[in-house]
């Protein structure tokens, strides 16, 4: 009785414990890494864009305020 017992408890901790493989075997399979490494090139893609655009409203800011937006022989020359 008690080898079934134990027969039984050793096929649940066999099963559970592929069960678990199998589930890490996926997270890290190169299909998984590499959507990983995608999502991750398209969230720095897009902070990168953000950033470009900041500047770019800094950049008409401050342009704006030193009077640089007109051509360059209608500015004044402040040399």
């Amino acid at each position: 009785m008690k080898r079934i017992f134990w027969l039984i408890i050793g096929i649940a901790v066999g099963v559970y414990a592929v069960t678990r493989l199998k589930k890490r075997a996926q997270v890290l399979a190169p299909e998984s890494v590499q959507e990983s490494a995608a999502k991750l090139a398209a969230a720095v893609r897009h902070f990168g864009d953000q950033v470009r655009e900041g500047m770019a409203e800094r950049e008409a800011e401050l342009k704006d305020a030193l009077g640089m937006d007109a051509a360059p022989n209608e500015r004044e020359d402040y040399r």
